[in-house]
Parts: structure tokens; C-alpha cells; sequence
């Protein structure tokens, strides 16, 4: 009797699912394509127009030159070498050439992956739903910049979020190949930045959550830890061995003190929001209302869930797992950054070291979208998201700008300022060698890459020591004291948007 009932239970409970499925409407394409190419076309436009920056430049001169195996084990320990991008740049050189786009050129790959996947995360959900989540994850502007740049930053937000969609597909499909592109996706992005192994490790950890949930409330066979997690134990092997020799160089001799000491709150979800609203300032009452709505966008999905968990609610966990691994996923590497930095004393990630979870934070929020709409205030919902997405666009639209990138506007007329020295020492019949160059150290490692890239052979290497009376030529900040009076020099050029100055000894030969 008590088996006749759970059957039929179990059969209403697939028949419901069968219907929820029919009832999923598929988004069509509409405007994803269009402003997937303006976007892609202004991020390629600017890999080819702007100046390269002090970091992508101290990356060119210290690591892609390495051997294959010097670099993937992270034998140049320092944090600042991205190991994927260090190998890109190296193969994409030997290719292309060392210009600004051919450097930048694997970063701009993952900018297309990261925008397919963002698209196919919500393919089969509301239209609408569709395109305004599309819109905001592919306009945050200082996500955008660092895709156009040659670093691991544009590299691991596009394999994460593939490493994301094939973790999803697998958990409804149950295909192999899912989780096999999941582990080799997941692989990618940590060793494009280490930051992504918390999203790696939390993964696996859902996993088994996910597996747990459907054999208790989904009328899947019971849970075993072997025998579940049997399909990811090679991938996670392989992985391990990849990944050891990297993360024990990097726990070992890495510097994690860029971040933030204060605690979660005043450091990471404070720039989480400052990188959302990058460019708009944001007062401190302000800053405590917007805290406090972030996090009610994940505590009401949570209590959600748990509410539908434990009134057995087995549609709601089949057509909303989206939904839960996105709540959980943020809640675990929360917690593990807090642990991390209680037990290891490692700094909260700011700035742009925490960008990474605003993809993962804007498709949480879409997929708890999906699910409002279900409600029946969906027009009203849909009308808000909408708004949320034009004011995405309209703030990227702001603060486009095809020279400069977040982080390293100081660098944006580094580029031309090499251009006005050589056409200046043309222009005078300059054929003198050994021509010295001071600076501000900021500018050292691109006028060095500017230098090497060029053929420069006329000018000497750039080094970060004090500037001397001797010096042929100086670029500094224009605030910046200068070791020269006013007439023993003369200004060649003045560059207002960073406020900078290339100046020339009028003792230097003409």
C-alpha cells in the first residue's frame, strides 16, 4: 500500500514536470545579437586603439618569453603573472606579433565566450528576461575594460561562466560531456586567476548538495558519496595535478595583502557595489541602502528555497536549480572568504580582484527574476528588470571611452607620448644614441614594452630611479617636481587627460 502511494506520488510528480517544461517559454534572439556586437565591436576597437597599461606591459616584460613549463608551474612566482594569460601572450606573439590587438587578442576570444554563455544561461526563459540580463552582464564597464586588455581577469570571467553553464546543464541533463567541459572550463579560469578556485571548490561542493536535494525530494536513487561523485574524480585528479605546483608556489611565496583588512562588508560588497556603479558616486546613506538591498536579493531566494525544500516541492528544485546553485554558490565563497581571512589572515578581494562576483551575482539575480515572474506581478517585474538593464546601458554608454581603462587611466597617453618623442627627434635631425629618458615610475614597464615593441634602439632602458639633471628627456605628472628649473628645459607637449608632461633639456642635442 505505502509502495502504491509513493509510486503514484512519484508519477504525479513527473507528469507536473512534464507540463512545467511545455510551459517553459524559449527566448527569442531580438536585440542580444545587436548590442552583443556594438558592445564587441567598441571592446575590439579600443585592444587596437589604447595605450597598453602598466600591468599588461610588466606581464609582456617578464613571463610570456619564459619556456612553456617555467610558466605553467608559476616558477615566476609573482602575483602579478596570470599564468594563462602569460601563455597566450606568448603563443599569440609567435602568431601575430606583439601589437597592442594581437596581445589582447585571447582575452577578446573569452569576451565572445563570456557573452554566448551569457546568452544560453537564460536561451530558454521570458524574452524579455532574456535580453535585460544580457545587457547588464555584458556592460559592467570595468568587467568590459579588463576583457579588452592581457590579462587573466577577461580569461577567467569567460571560462567561469562556461565552467557555470555546463555545471547547470549537467545537474538537468546528465550528460558527461557537461561535466567534462564544467571541470576543463573550471581548470581555465583558476589558471587564469587563482581567485576562481573558490568558485571551483564551491561548485563541487554544490554538486553534492544538488545531489542530496534530488534524492530526498526529487525521487532520484539514493545518495552515496563514492558512487555519486565517481564522475568527477578523474577530472578533479588531473586537475589536482595541474594545479598543485601553482597554488603551493603562489601559498608559499604569494603576497596576498592587496586587499582589504576591514572586514566582508566594508571591503568586498562595498567595491562589489562601487564596481557596479562605477562612475557614479555613491553617499554613505546610500551605500548602507544598496548593502542592504544585495543582500535581501540573496536572503529572500534563500528563504525561498528552503521554504520549497522543505514542503518537498519537487518542480520548484527540478525548474529552479539555476536559482539554487547561483543563492548557495554566493553564500559559500562568502563564507570562505570570511574563513579565509579569520583563519589564514588573507585580505577581502576589492577593486577589481572582486569583480568576478558580479557575473555570478547578476545571473543569481536573473534567475530569481525567473521565478518572480512566475508570480503574478509579472508585468511589473519585468517593466523593473527592464529599467535595470536601459540604466546598465545608458551608465556604459557614459563611460565608454576608447583610450583609457579602469584601473590605469594614468597610462591612457602613454602610447601617444612615445609617438610625440620619436616624431619630435625626427623633426629635429636628432641622430644622437643613448637618448635618456626619466620618468615617473608608474610609466617604467610601458615605455619599456614601447621601447622593445618599436625597435627603440636610440633610447635607453627606462628605470624607476630618481630623476636626474642629466637626463635628456623627462615625462611626469605635471604636479610632479621637477629636478630642472624652469629654463634649462622646454615643454614639447602637455596631455590633459592625465595631466602629464613631456618635457626636454635644452642641453640635450637637437
Amino acid at each position: 500500500m505505502i509502495s502504491a502511494t509513493v509510486n503514484s506520488s512519484c508519477k504525479d510528480n513527473q507528469q507536473e514536470i512534464l507540463l512545467m517544461k511545455l510551459k517553459l517559454p524559449k527566448a527569442k534572439p531580438g536585440l542580444i545579437p545587436f548590442v552583443g556586437i556594438l558592445i564587441a565591436l567598441y571592446i575590439f576597437s579600443k585592444a587596437g586603439i589604447s595605450s597598453f597599461t602598466h600591468d599588461e606591459s610588466y606581464s609582456y616584460l617578464h613571463y610570456p618569453h619564459d619556456s612553456f613549463i617555467k610558466i605553467i608551474s608559476f616558477s615566476n612566482w609573482f602575483m602579478n603573472n596570470h599564468i594563462l594569460n602569460s601563455l597566450f601572450m606568448k603563443y599569440s606573439e609567435q602568431l601575430w606579433g606583439n601589437s597592442e590587438f594581437a596581445l589582447r587578442l585571447p582575452n577578446l576570444f573569452l569576451m565572445v565566450v563570456y557573452m554566448f554563455y551569457s546568452y544560453r544561461l537564460f536561451q530558454n526563459k521570458n524574452s524579455i528576461l532574456s535580453v535585460a540580463i544580457f545587457c547588464i552582464l555584458c556592460t559592467n564597464v570595468l568587467m568590459m575594460d579588463l576583457f579588452g586588455l592581457a590579462r587573466g581577469y577577461g580569461l577567467s570571467f569567460g571560462f567561469m561562466l562556461m565552467s557555470l553553464y555546463h555545471f547547470l546543464a549537467y545537474l538537468k541533463k546528465n550528460k558527461k560531456v557537461d561535466l567534462a567541459v564544467f571541470h576543463f572550463a573550471a581548470l581555465l579560469a583558476v589558471l587564469s586567476h587563482f581567485t576562481l578556485l573558490l568558485a571551483y571548490i564551491s561548485l563541487l561542493l554544490l554538486f553534492n548538495v544538488v545531489k542530496i536535494l534530488e534524492s530526498r525530494f526529487g525521487g532520484a536513487e539514493k545518495f552515496h558519496l563514492f558512487k555519486t561523485n565517481k564522475p568527477n574524480i578523474i577530472p578533479i585528479l588531473l586537475n589536482t595535478i595541474i594545479l598543485y605546483e601553482p597554488l603551493r608556489r603562489a601559498i608559499s611565496y604569494g603576497d596576498f595583502s592587496v586587499g582589504g583588512k576591514s572586514g566582508f562588508y566594508s571591503d568586498t560588497v562595498t567595491h562589489f557595489i562601487y564596481n557596479i556603479f562605477d562612475g557614479i558616486e555613491i553617499s554613505s546613506p546610500i551605500l548602507f541602502v544598496l548593502q542592504v538591498l544585495f543582500t535581501f536579493i540573496i536572503v529572500i531566494p534563500l528563504f525561498i528555497i528552503v521554504k520549497n525544500i522543505s514542503e518537498r516541492k519537487t518542480v520548484f528544485i527540478y525548474n529552479h536549480k539555476g536559482l539554487i546553485v547561483t543563492n548557495f554558490l554566493l553564500l559559500i565563497i562568502s563564507i570562505i572568504l570570511i574563513l579565509q581571512h579569520l583563519i589564514l589572515r588573507t585580505d577581502y578581494p576589492i577593486d577589481r580582484f572582486s569583480i568576478f562576483l558580479f557575473p555570478i551575482f547578476s545571473i543569481h539575480f536573473g534567475f530569481f527574476i525567473n521565478y518572480l515572474i512566475e508570480t503574478s506581478y509579472k508585468k511589473t517585474i519585468l517593466v523593473i528588470t527592464s529599467f535595470i538593464a536601459l540604466a546598465a546601458i545608458i551608465n556604459f554608454g557614459k563611460r565608454a571611452d576608447l583610450h583609457a581603462s579602469a584601473g590605469w587611466t594614468y597610462d591612457s597617453e602613454t602610447k601617444n607620448m612615445i609617438q610625440t618623442l620619436i616624431s619630435t627627434r625626427k623633426m629635429n635631425n636628432d641622430n644622437s644614441k643613448n637618448i635618456r629618458l626619466s620618468v615617473n615610475w608608474l610609466f617604467e614597464p610601458t615605455i619599456n614594452f614601447y621601447r622593445i615593441t618599436k625597435g627603440l634602439d636610440w633610447l635607453l632602458p627606462i628605470d624607476r630611479n630618481s630623476a636626474g639633471k642629466t637626463d635628456d628627456y623627462y615625462y611626469i605628472f605635471e604636479n610632479e617636481p621637477c629636478p630642472l628649473s624652469a629654463s634649462e628645459y622646454e615643454i614639447i607637449k602637455k596631455f590633459e587627460n592625465t595631466k602629464t608632461i613631456l618635457i626636454k633639456h635644452k642641453t640635450a642635442s637637437d
